[in-house]
């Protein structure tokens, strides 16, 4: 999780003052050093598979896992998340349960509908009351960071205190929305993590605890904060640099909202949309072909239909990925629109950079009133005449119309 914030205030505080602790995201299986990936299927050669051992790989699963024991919940079809709402002895509630559900729903379930194209069917059946948990909320030692023993001793008293009443069979997700009051307010701490890949806690009638993302304070991206906590839920990775913060600037800014998820482009990547199974195989062009010159045409990420991503892979773990991105939809606050090219990685960990973006203006920054230090990439796309090469891939493209009907043509060619 990024550092949440819309705009300016809190993004000014961290040019004064560095990095504020920011949320983080937990994968609870181990994780050694990356191994080398299997090659993808013939069939598939843009499909990179994710490297062994990189915590939540950009890459896609050698083998899909389904049912309530997979690592990561299910992101197409129905998806039902339980959602309760917990408050502390010493930091009750200050309102009522359902205005905060209400700061999160809606709006979570229609970002995602739009971000699917109606693909996933997210559904919440809410716990309208607060679950006031049997210690106060500074005994468990809850911190930027904490670690596995603190959740699975929330997670066993959140049992105890929950109703019996509450089934938590057949939920993919559970969501734990905590009284904003308990701890540091978000602009000081983001405590908001999501946990998978092992169970916390098990109910008696054999449910596990085991894909649950808590959302701590008044984080001032509003309902993505959970969008973008659910999505590690579904196996995405956090796109910002979790060990120099500042850095996120060079990485992937705010083009994707698994990077700041407060930013003005609060979409997906499409990359993310294809490994999620939102975007189909016939939507993404995977161009092969060595130094030949293809011209493709590209509908915007943000609306249905049409080809949506050319994939060059270059590596067994990278590749690199073209798109359109326009003002619509859930990028509706876009800073500027065009072709949009980025650098993934399968073998880098959550928070190490697995996505790079390609800036085709990289002496300027835009809309520098969304943050105090994250604008560079704002005006990363690429208008009609202009293009780039990228040195790493040794692709060159060149966008050379943008239509009445919507579609971009760019030409690609790779060494």
């Amino acid at each position: 999780m990024p550092s949440h914030a819309r705009i300016g205030l809190r993004m000014l505080a961290l040019g004064a003052v560095g990095l504020l602790a920011v949320g983080s995201t937990v994968s609870a299986g181990p994780h050694g050093p990356a191994l080398r990936a299997s090659p993808p299927p013939a069939a598939r050669p843009c499909a990179l598979r994710a490297a062994p051992g990189t915590a939540l790989s950009e890459g896609f699963p050698d083998h899909a896992a389904d049912g309530p024991d997979a690592e990561f919940a299910p992101a197409t079809g129905t998806v039902r998340a339980l959602t309760l709402l917990i408050d502390f002895p010493d930091a009750r509630a200050p309102y009522p349960a359902r205005e905060r559900y209400g700061e999160f729903f809606p709006a979570v379930r229609q970002w995602y509908t739009r971000a699917s194209y109606g693909r996933l069917d997210y559904r919440s059946t809410p716990l309208l009351r607060w679950i006031r948990m049997p210690r106060p909320f500074t005994a468990y030692g809850i911190g930027r960071g904490y670690g596995w023993d603190a959740h699975t001793a929330m997670m066993r008293d959140l049992l105890k205190a929950a109703d019996a009443g509450i089934d938590f069979r057949g939920y993919d997700i559970v969501n734990v929305l905590v009284t904003p009051n308990a701890g540091p307010p978000a602009d000081e701490a983001v405590l908001s993590v999501t946990w998978t890949g092992a169970s916390a806690a098990t109910t008696d009638d054999g449910a596990h605890l085991d894909k649950v993302s808590l959302i701590y304070g008044h984080d001032q991206s509003g309902s993505r904060v959970l969008s973008h906590e659910n999505g590690h839920a579904f196996g995405l990775p956090d796109l910002y640099a979790a060990d120099n913060f500042q850095h996120t600037d060079a990485l992937a800014g705010q083009w994707d909202s698994m990077s700041l998820d407060w930013g003005l482009q609060g979409d997906l990547f499409a990359w993310h949309k294809w490994r999620l199974g939102w975007l189909t195989d016939r939507q993404i062009a995977c161009d092969t072909a060595s130094a030949q010159a293809t011209t493709y045409r590209l509908r915007p990420i943000e609306v249905p239909g049409g080809r949506k991503a050319v994939i060059i892979p270059y590596e067994p773990t990278r590749a690199y990925v073209l798109e359109v991105r326009e003002a619509v939809g859930n990028d509706a606050d876009a800073c500027r629109e065009g072709v949009l090219g980025y650098r993934v990685r399968t073998d880098l960990d959550s928070g190490q950079g697995p996505v790079t973006v390609t800036d085709a203006h990289p002496l300027t920054s835009a809309c520098d009133f969304s943050s105090g230090a994250f604008n560079s990439l704002n005006d990363a796309p690429f208008r009609v005449g202009e293009g780039g090469t990228d040195q790493e891939s040794g692709v060159t493209f060149k966008v050379l119309s943008h239509s009445a009907a919507g579609d971009w043509e760019v030409r690609v060619t790779r060494r």
